[in-house]
Protein backbone atom coordinates (compact mmCIF):
# COMPACT_ATOMS: atom_id res chain seq x y z
CA UNK A 1 0.00 0.00 0.00
CA UNK A 2 1.21 3.54 -0.91
CA UNK A 3 1.95 5.86 1.64
CA UNK A 4 -1.07 8.36 0.01
CA UNK A 5 -3.13 5.50 0.37
CA UNK A 6 -2.33 4.77 3.62
CA UNK A 7 -2.82 8.76 4.85
CA UNK A 8 -6.32 8.46 3.03
CA UNK A 9 -7.00 5.44 4.81
CA UNK A 10 -6.32 6.79 8.17
CA UNK A 11 -8.12 10.15 7.40
CA UNK A 12 -10.78 8.13 6.61
CA UNK A 13 -11.21 6.48 10.30
CA UNK A 14 -10.14 9.57 11.45
CA UNK A 15 -13.88 11.20 9.92
CA UNK A 16 -15.95 8.10 11.22
CA UNK A 17 -15.28 9.11 14.74
CA UNK A 18 -18.35 10.49 16.15
CA UNK A 19 -17.99 14.06 17.00
CA UNK A 20 -19.32 13.40 19.94
CA UNK A 21 -16.40 10.96 21.13
CA UNK A 22 -13.76 14.21 19.88
CA UNK A 23 -15.93 16.39 22.51
CA UNK A 24 -16.01 13.71 25.50
CA UNK A 25 -11.94 13.14 24.73
CA UNK A 26 -12.01 17.21 24.93
CA UNK A 27 -13.69 18.01 28.28
CA UNK A 28 -11.05 14.83 29.71
CA UNK A 29 -8.66 16.89 28.89
CA UNK A 30 -9.56 20.13 29.95
CA UNK A 31 -10.03 18.00 33.28
CA UNK A 32 -7.15 17.07 33.69
CA UNK A 33 -5.44 20.62 33.14
CA UNK A 34 -7.81 22.00 35.62
CA UNK A 35 -6.89 18.90 38.49
CA UNK A 36 -3.39 19.40 37.55
CA UNK A 37 -4.06 23.09 38.68
CA UNK A 38 -6.02 22.18 41.44
CA UNK A 39 -3.10 20.15 42.97
CA UNK A 40 -0.67 23.33 42.03
CA UNK A 41 -2.42 25.48 44.33
CA UNK A 42 -2.57 22.84 47.02
CA UNK A 43 1.11 22.01 46.99
CA UNK A 44 1.82 25.74 46.81
CA UNK A 45 0.20 26.46 49.93
CA UNK A 46 2.56 24.79 51.82
CA UNK A 47 0.77 22.61 53.83
CA UNK A 48 1.26 19.49 52.25
CA UNK A 49 0.31 18.26 48.90
CA UNK A 50 -2.95 15.98 48.03
CA UNK A 51 -2.81 12.48 48.75
CA UNK A 52 -1.91 10.98 45.36
CA UNK A 53 1.11 13.75 44.84
CA UNK A 54 2.10 13.57 47.75
CA UNK A 55 4.90 10.53 47.27
CA UNK A 56 6.18 11.97 43.93
CA UNK A 57 6.06 15.77 45.84
CA UNK A 58 7.85 14.48 49.11
CA UNK A 59 10.85 12.63 46.48
CA UNK A 60 10.59 15.92 44.25
CA UNK A 61 12.08 17.90 47.09
CA UNK A 62 15.09 14.96 47.79
CA UNK A 63 16.23 14.21 44.32
CA UNK A 64 16.43 16.66 41.34
CA UNK A 65 13.32 15.44 39.09
CA UNK A 66 10.13 17.59 39.75
CA UNK A 67 7.01 16.50 40.51
CA UNK A 68 5.42 16.12 37.08
CA UNK A 69 8.60 13.12 36.93
CA UNK A 70 7.64 11.54 39.08
CA UNK A 71 4.01 11.97 39.04
CA UNK A 72 4.55 10.06 35.25
CA UNK A 73 7.03 7.29 36.45
CA UNK A 74 4.44 6.53 39.46
CA UNK A 75 1.58 6.76 36.73
CA UNK A 76 3.44 4.82 34.42
CA UNK A 77 4.27 2.14 37.61
CA UNK A 78 0.17 2.03 38.16
CA UNK A 79 -0.69 1.73 34.36
CA UNK A 80 1.56 -1.70 34.33
CA UNK A 81 -0.20 -2.67 37.51
CA UNK A 82 -3.94 -2.48 35.66
CA UNK A 83 -2.57 -4.01 32.41
CA UNK A 84 -1.61 -7.32 34.95
CA UNK A 85 -4.64 -6.85 36.70
CA UNK A 86 -6.80 -6.37 33.48
CA UNK A 87 -5.05 -9.12 31.91
CA UNK A 88 -4.55 -7.16 29.00
CA UNK A 89 -3.10 -3.76 27.36
CA UNK A 90 -5.60 -2.13 24.85
CA UNK A 91 -5.27 1.60 23.14
CA UNK A 92 -7.36 2.74 26.04
CA UNK A 93 -3.92 2.14 28.17
CA UNK A 94 -1.87 3.88 25.15
CA UNK A 95 -4.45 6.74 25.62
CA UNK A 96 -3.68 6.93 29.53
CA UNK A 97 -0.34 7.41 28.74
CA UNK A 98 -0.64 10.01 26.82
CA UNK A 99 -3.09 11.73 29.53
CA UNK A 100 -0.30 11.14 31.71
CA UNK A 101 2.21 13.03 30.08
CA UNK A 102 -0.24 15.88 29.50
CA UNK A 103 -1.19 15.73 33.39
CA UNK A 104 2.70 15.68 34.23
CA UNK A 105 3.72 18.30 32.25
CA UNK A 106 0.00 20.61 33.47
CA UNK A 107 1.68 19.85 36.89
CA UNK A 108 5.11 21.33 36.50
CA UNK A 109 3.56 24.28 34.31
CA UNK A 110 0.80 25.08 37.14
CA UNK A 111 3.72 24.91 39.52
CA UNK A 112 6.06 27.16 37.87
CA UNK A 113 3.44 29.65 37.37
CA UNK A 114 1.91 29.56 40.96
CA UNK A 115 4.72 31.72 43.51
CA UNK A 116 4.63 29.29 46.66
CA UNK A 117 3.83 30.27 50.14
CA UNK A 118 6.61 28.08 52.05
CA UNK A 119 7.54 31.53 53.80
CA UNK A 120 4.18 32.94 53.30
CA UNK A 121 1.03 34.15 55.85
CA UNK A 122 -0.83 31.67 57.42
CA UNK A 123 -4.33 33.73 55.22
CA UNK A 124 -2.59 32.86 52.20
CA UNK A 125 -1.83 29.26 52.64
CA UNK A 126 -5.83 28.54 53.88
CA UNK A 127 -6.16 31.16 50.83
CA UNK A 128 -4.52 28.70 47.96
CA UNK A 129 -6.16 25.50 50.10
CA UNK A 130 -9.65 26.88 49.96
CA UNK A 131 -9.01 27.31 46.06
CA UNK A 132 -7.22 23.99 45.53
CA UNK A 133 -9.37 22.00 46.31
CA UNK A 134 -12.86 23.02 44.43
CA UNK A 135 -10.26 23.45 41.36
CA UNK A 136 -9.12 20.00 42.07
CA UNK A 137 -12.73 18.17 42.23
CA UNK A 138 -14.19 20.85 39.49
CA UNK A 139 -11.09 18.27 37.21
CA UNK A 140 -12.18 15.33 38.51
CA UNK A 141 -15.82 15.96 37.68
CA UNK A 142 -14.44 17.17 34.46
CA UNK A 143 -13.05 13.79 33.86
CA UNK A 144 -16.08 11.93 34.96
CA UNK A 145 -18.78 13.75 32.95
CA UNK A 146 -15.95 13.36 29.62
CA UNK A 147 -16.73 9.62 30.42
CA UNK A 148 -14.05 8.07 27.79
CA UNK A 149 -10.75 6.96 30.19
CA UNK A 150 -9.46 7.71 33.82
CA UNK A 151 -5.65 8.31 34.77
CA UNK A 152 -3.49 5.47 35.36
CA UNK A 153 -3.77 6.10 39.15
CA UNK A 154 -8.02 5.84 39.00
CA UNK A 155 -7.52 3.21 36.51
CA UNK A 156 -5.37 1.08 38.79
CA UNK A 157 -7.82 1.62 41.78
CA UNK A 158 -10.80 0.35 39.40
CA UNK A 159 -9.19 -2.81 38.67
CA UNK A 160 -7.91 -3.55 41.83
CA UNK A 161 -11.30 -3.15 43.38
CA UNK A 162 -13.00 -5.23 40.66
CA UNK A 163 -10.17 -8.19 41.33
CA UNK A 164 -10.89 -8.02 45.01
CA UNK A 165 -14.34 -7.19 45.31
CA UNK A 166 -14.30 -4.11 46.86
CA UNK A 167 -16.14 -0.98 46.50
CA UNK A 168 -14.17 1.65 44.32
CA UNK A 169 -14.74 4.36 46.90
CA UNK A 170 -13.04 2.14 49.74
CA UNK A 171 -10.51 0.96 47.65
CA UNK A 172 -9.32 4.62 46.48
CA UNK A 173 -9.56 5.60 50.31
CA UNK A 174 -6.96 2.83 51.37
CA UNK A 175 -4.98 3.52 48.32
CA UNK A 176 -4.52 6.85 48.79
CA UNK A 177 -3.72 6.10 51.91
CA UNK A 178 -1.00 4.43 51.33
CA UNK A 179 0.58 6.62 49.66
CA UNK A 180 0.21 9.05 52.01
CA UNK A 181 2.41 6.85 54.54
CA UNK A 182 4.82 6.35 52.16
CA UNK A 183 5.20 9.92 51.84
CA UNK A 184 5.41 10.53 54.99
CA UNK A 185 8.25 7.70 55.82
CA UNK A 186 10.34 9.04 52.96
CA UNK A 187 9.58 12.77 54.34
CA UNK A 188 10.70 11.64 58.14
CA UNK A 189 13.30 9.50 56.62
CA UNK A 190 15.13 12.46 54.67
CA UNK A 191 13.92 15.55 56.70
CA UNK A 192 13.04 13.90 59.99
CA UNK A 193 9.74 15.88 59.60
CA UNK A 194 6.74 15.51 57.61
CA UNK A 195 7.67 17.73 54.70
CA UNK A 196 5.08 18.02 52.29
CA UNK A 197 2.71 15.94 54.18
CA UNK A 198 0.79 17.89 56.65
CA UNK A 199 -2.71 19.46 56.99
CA UNK A 200 -3.37 20.20 53.61
CA UNK A 201 -2.96 16.56 52.77
CA UNK A 202 -5.83 15.83 54.81
CA UNK A 203 -7.69 18.73 54.31
CA UNK A 204 -7.92 17.73 50.65
CA UNK A 205 -8.50 13.77 51.77
CA UNK A 206 -11.51 14.92 53.40
CA UNK A 207 -12.98 17.57 51.03
CA UNK A 208 -12.27 16.88 47.27
CA UNK A 209 -14.04 13.35 47.18
CA UNK A 210 -16.98 15.29 48.82
CA UNK A 211 -17.48 18.43 46.71
CA UNK A 212 -16.74 15.83 43.56
CA UNK A 213 -20.32 14.47 45.02
CA UNK A 214 -21.46 17.90 44.79
CA UNK A 215 -20.37 18.78 41.57
CA UNK A 216 -21.33 15.74 39.88
CA UNK A 217 -24.87 16.58 41.27
CA UNK A 218 -25.26 20.18 40.42
CA UNK A 219 -23.21 20.08 37.00
CA UNK A 220 -25.55 16.79 35.91
CA UNK A 221 -26.41 18.73 32.57
CA UNK A 222 -23.12 18.80 31.68
CA UNK A 223 -23.10 15.56 31.23
CA UNK A 224 -26.03 15.13 29.44
CA UNK A 225 -24.64 17.40 26.62
CA UNK A 226 -22.50 14.94 26.21
CA UNK A 227 -24.68 11.40 26.18
CA UNK A 228 -24.61 10.53 22.78
CA UNK A 229 -28.47 11.17 20.80
CA UNK A 230 -29.78 8.51 18.32
CA UNK A 231 -30.46 9.91 14.74
CA UNK A 232 -34.12 10.80 14.07
CA UNK A 233 -35.79 8.24 12.10
CA UNK A 234 -36.20 9.17 8.42
CA UNK A 235 -40.03 9.87 7.63
CA UNK A 236 -41.22 7.07 5.16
Amino acid sequence: MSAKATVKRYLTRLREIPRMTVKRYLMFLLGVLVCATGIAFITRAALGTSPISSTPFVLSLITPPSMGVYTFLFNMLFLVGEAVLLKRFTWKQVLQIAATFIFSLCIDGALALIPTQLYGPLPMKLLYLAIGCPVMALGISLEIFGGVIMLPGEGFVKALAEKLRVEFGNMKVIFDSSLTAIAAVIALLAFGRLNGVGFGTLVSALLVGQIVKFYTRRLGFIKKVFDEKPAPAAAS
